[in-house]
């Protein structure tokens, strides 16, 4: 029997599909690997989507699995040092950080993304015991209240991997510091556009025939911390910094020098400094 084949086709839900695509790939150079993703690569064969047009991308294919190890490292080491660790992985898509991370058993996990998305990852990625799905916008304010009765005495980290370029900063701003007045003593990491990308309307490579828009950008992490007073940098980190002979000429050149990097785009992890909860 036909295992059945699911199809999407609102263009800004495509998105969802490329980090899954090059994480599959990725999974399948086996010990050469960055990012090992067995699921990744069965989900893959499950999904009615032209996956091909998406090869010639060179660097969003490689800049999809730093990230995905990157914050895959950032959430193992935030689980390994603190007791009741929550880990909230925003606009998840298909997302498959709870069974990449061995010690996911240490935490409790959640999954947030929109009605479309959910509906599609209960059908394809059945809801783990210890991996909550929350059905909401990002821009919602009901689950963080939720999360945080849930959890009076939990650490949170919050994961918003390939989601915030879509948004305005105003949006951007609001949810930062929603997360800020809620979760004092977290962590919050999230991947930004430069202002270079943002100024010309200059995509990635994966999204140049995509109708989706890159919104919002920003080359200085530091930038955030103006927002609101109790959010501190921790760490803007460049992709290039990361397996620099696999970039090719162009981003092993642009990877030299991180403040020509940060133009284009980087990694953010934040502290949420510990104070007093803001209600809005």
């Amino acid at each position: 029997m036909m295992e059945k084949k699911f199809k999407l086709t609102d263009v800004v839900q495509e998105t969802l599909l490329i980090p899954l695509y090059y994480r599959a790939l990725e999974s399948r150079r086996g010990k050469k690997a960055i990012l090992k993703d067995n699921l990744a690569e069965q989900l893959v064969k499950r999904i009615d989507y032209d996956f091909s047009k998406l090869n010639k991308a060179k660097l969003s294919k490689l800049g999809c699995v730093v990230r995905g190890q990157y914050y895959d490292n950032i959430t193992r080491n935030f689980i390994l040092s603190h007791e009741n660790a929550v880990v909230v992985n925003v606009g998840c898509g298909l997302d498959t950080r709870y069974q990449r991370i061995l010690e996911h058993d240490k935490a409790v996990f959640y999954e947030v993304d929109l009605p479309e998305v959910m509906a599609l990852r209960h059908q394809l990625i059945p809801e783990p015991a210890g991996d909550h799905y929350l059905t909401a916008s990002l821009l919602d304010v009901e689950w963080m209240d939720d999360l945080r009765q849930k959890h009076p005495d939990g650490h949170f980290i919050f994961i918003v991997e390939g989601v915030l370029m879509y948004f305005y900063e105003e949006q951007v701003k609001q949810f930062v510091t929603r997360i800020a007045e809620r979760f004092g003593g977290g962590m919050l990491c999230f991947d930004v556009c430069g202002t270079m990308m943002t100024r010309h309307k200059v995509k990635p490579d994966a999204l140049e025939t995509s109708a989706v828009e890159i919104r919002w950008g920003i080359s200085d992490g530091h930038v955030i911390e103006t927002w609101v007073p109790n959010i501190r940098l921790i760490e803007q980190e460049s992709y290039m910094n990361f397996c620099r002979p696999r970039w090719g000429l162009m981003g092993y050149t642009i990877g030299l020098s991180n403040k020509i990097a940060f133009k284009f785009s980087s990694l953010l992890q934040f502290e949420v400094v510990k104070g007093q909860r803001m209600r809005d």
